[in-house]
């Protein structure tokens, strides 16, 4: 009878659940509707395992997509755990190689598990669960996809590794559910924000931790958030710097912040949304 009650507890509603996954300094987001589940990216640690314990039933082992915003360590590096424990069946993310040994470890467990890869462009719109992820950014695909494939060989395609900023490719997208909207920034600066089409959305998901080149005035007022949440553990960046908690401030945009307040959930069934306790 326990486990019988137990299975009934943790059957799955119909609503949207957005988790702002507590990992420290880093990025690990998971958007839960039914039995699916997307993971933007998986912070710079395995306390992403942690999140997906504590809100996914204990009997689903499968991911149905992984977002990987861009493979810098903070935003990748729990990915890696994440593919030893679940099954999953599909990965966007742009084929931009990184010259790190995460990135080499990512890499060939993708190929390994035969995971399709989609490297997405501004305009796509990726439809899962009664749910809309519609890319913002990159402009463009990004990098080669034959990088997700077995039989490549980087240097015989004459693949190298991206040297530029990896922060100003980051996929931008933004989830919508019904009348809610949440936007996911990934780590882009003040140029993407200002290329990026957007409209008003209920949540933002505050860029590159607060950075102080992030989250520009200009931007606030086209979006419009009502709910800021600042994915941050302890660094020595500045991290959320204080500008950007002043221009929330002055607007009247509430924020919740994961190293004060933990895991931030939200709940929306598609006309209105609320913060879980």
């Amino acid at each position: 009878l326990l486990l019988i009650f137990g299975v009934l507890f943790a059957l799955p509603d119909n609503n949207l659940h957005l988790i702002f996954c507590d990992v420290g300094q880093g990025d690990a987001i998971l958007v839960s509707r039914g039995s699916q589940q997307i993971l933007v990216d998986g912070g710079p640690n395995n306390k992403v395992l942690g999140c997906l314990s504590d809100n996914l039933p204990f009997w689903d082992r499968t991911i149905e997509m992984i977002v990987l915003t861009h493979p810098e360590a903070d935003h990748l590096t729990g990915l890696i755990s994440v593919l030893e424990r679940y099954s999953v069946k599909q990965l966007i993310s742009s084929s931009l190689v990184k010259d790190s040994p995460v990135f080499t470890e990512f890499r060939q467990r993708i190929i390994k598990n035969k995971i399709p890869v989609y490297s997405p462009k501004m305009g796509d719109q990726i439809k899962i669960a009664g749910l809309v992820l519609k890319i913002l950014w990159p402009e463009n695909k990004l990098g080669n996809e034959l990088v997700w494939r077995n039989e490549a060989d980087l240097k015989v395609l004459g693949i190298e590794a991206f040297s530029g900023n990896f922060n100003q490719t980051a996929i931008v997208s933004q989830l919508s559910f019904g009348q809610f909207d949440a936007l996911l920034t990934g780590d882009i600066g003040f140029e993407q924000e200002n290329q990026i089409q957007t409209e008003t959305v209920e949540v933002l998901k505050v860029a590159h931790h607060g950075s102080k080149y992030s989250t520009a005035a200009e931007f606030l007022e086209k979006t419009k958030p009502q709910l800021a949440v600042v994915l941050v553990g302890r660094n020595n960046y500045g991290h959320p710097s204080l500008e950007v908690l002043d221009r929330l401030t002055s607007r009247g945009i509430k924020f919740s912040r994961t190293d004060l307040n933990g895991e931030v959930e939200i709940v929306s069934d598609g006309k209105r949304w609320w913060l879980k306790d």
